[in-house]
């Protein structure tokens, strides 16, 4: 079972940010999940939220910064104490700063058929710039997206994001050729473990931070586990941090 960091190590570093990434990297984990996001001049840059608000001293929508302006931002501003300002990055920056990855779940938001299709543009071309192949996921919740990336690069591998009362979350992901179930662990169950994996699927379960609950995914066989806590997690179970 391998442990993938969730926004970096969003319990133990600033979420989604340089620094979290380089925590991360200290662990010897080199497996991450992380969010993308559209700036304002057509760059990819890593934030969960639609606005600054949450993670910096700004406001406003994502959508209406430029990845300069968004790269003069503490997001760090909500993991007090932290030692250094970390600015919004962008994605580009994230992966040519990390040639040891060994696999990265890029997760796209919501959001309008122009941005998924534009996002779906850039990531491809990034994913084959840096030769990224099969360490490379895209998952979202948003079936558009999945869609999107199913008829322009059917070889990227694609993973749908279910929520805890998501319906049909199986089907969803044969639907759309997807190769990952990212399910909230809340939803998992040695069944629906056991009939994923049975379909061809990996099975990966969010956000797990409580060792119990880890131990027992680890039991029914989840192939990794994303995790706001990956020095606990790796203190407590017997995985290797790959």
């Amino acid at each position: 079972m391998l442990l993938v960091g969730h926004r970096g190590a969003r319990g133990e570093a600033p979420e989604n940010t340089l620094g979290g990434f380089a925590h991360l990297r200290q662990l010897g984990i080199h497996h991450v999940e992380l969010d993308v996001r559209l700036s304002a001049d057509d760059a990819l840059v890593v934030l969960h939220d639609t606005s600054v608000n949450r993670t910096t001293a700004h406001n406003g929508p994502v959508s209406g910064y430029t990845a300069a302006q968004l790269a003069q931002m503490n997001a760090a501003l909500v993991f007090p104490p932290w030692p250094r300002v970390e600015p919004i990055p962008r994605l580009e920056t994230v992966v040519a700063e990390w040639p040891q990855l060994k696999s990265i779940q890029f997760e796209v938001k919501s959001a309008s058929q122009q941005t998924l299709r534009r996002i779906a543009q850039l990531l491809t071309d990034l994913i084959q710039r840096y030769a990224l192949g099969p360490r490379a996921i895209i998952t979202s919740s948003d079936q558009a997206m999945l869609a999107i990336m199913q008829r322009r690069a059917p070889q990227v591998q694609r993973g749908f994001v279910a929520e805890r009362f998501t319906r049909g979350p199986l089907e969803v992901c044969l639907s759309h050729h997807c190769r990952f179930l990212v399910v909230n662990y809340h939803r998992c169950n040695p069944t629906l473990v056991a009939r994923a994996q049975a379909l061809g699927l990996k099975v990966s379960a969010w956000t797990v931070n409580d060792i119990n609950a880890a131990r027992r995914l680890q039991q029914w066989g989840v192939d990794s586990l994303i995790t706001d806590a990956p020095s606990l997690l790796l203190k407590h179970l017997h995985v290797a941090p790959e």
